[in-house]
């Protein structure tokens, strides 16, 4: 049987190992303003769930001067980043997340913080197949400025049994940079 170019060797002699979503680390630096509890801060790289890694798209909008109109980017764009955790028993994580958006609008006069002192870089990293430690990093992407606009439900129910708990968290940032 003849090889084409699309035959399972082919791909095989390409491509020599597949990426895994199961292998990433989260690192969220919180802002020293906040006085959020730095230990929280390093368990969540354990207690993250699932992260995705953020899009990036083209505003563009249509150029009719001569001939067919086309469209012409002016600005790249970004969507919210959203993760999961796992909770402690404490709910410290929730507390954490909680903490960190209370400060950032002033619950007395309802008046929002300067953006510096509420924003920090989030790091998600895709850890290669093969590696033994986090800094064997194949991908990574910084959430520059950013901070949780969201903290999702928790939904507590008498049928979930033994189920863990999970708090969605999204976030919203300025850009983000692929730093690998």
């Amino acid at each position: 049987m003849p090889i084409t170019q699309f035959s399972p060797d082919t791909l095989r002699s390409n491509i020599t190992d597949f990426a895994k979503g199961g292998r990433y680390n989260v690192e969220i630096i919180p802002p020293t303003a906040i006085g959020l509890d730095l230990g929280v801060a390093s368990q969540l790289r354990y207690t993250c769930e699932s992260a995705s890694l953020p899009t990036r798209s083209l505003a563009s909008q249509p150029q009719d001067i001569h001939g067919p109109p086309r469209e012409i980017p002016y600005r790249a764009t970004f969507t919210e980043a959203a993760m999961s955790f796992y909770l402690d028993d404490e709910m410290r994580t929730k507390d954490f997340f909680d903490s960190w958006q209370e400060y950032i609008i002033n619950e007395n006069t309802g008046s929002p913080r300067y953006w510096n002192d509420y924003t920090s870089d989030i790091n998600i990293t895709r850890i290669r197949n093969n590696a033994e430690s986090f800094a064997d990093a194949s991908y990574r992407v910084t959430l520059q400025e950013a901070y949780p606009s969201v903290v999702g439900e928790v939904a507590l129910t008498h049928s979930g049994g033994n189920e863990v708990l999970r708090l969605p968290v999204t976030f919203k940032f300025k850009k983000w940079t692929s730093v690998l």
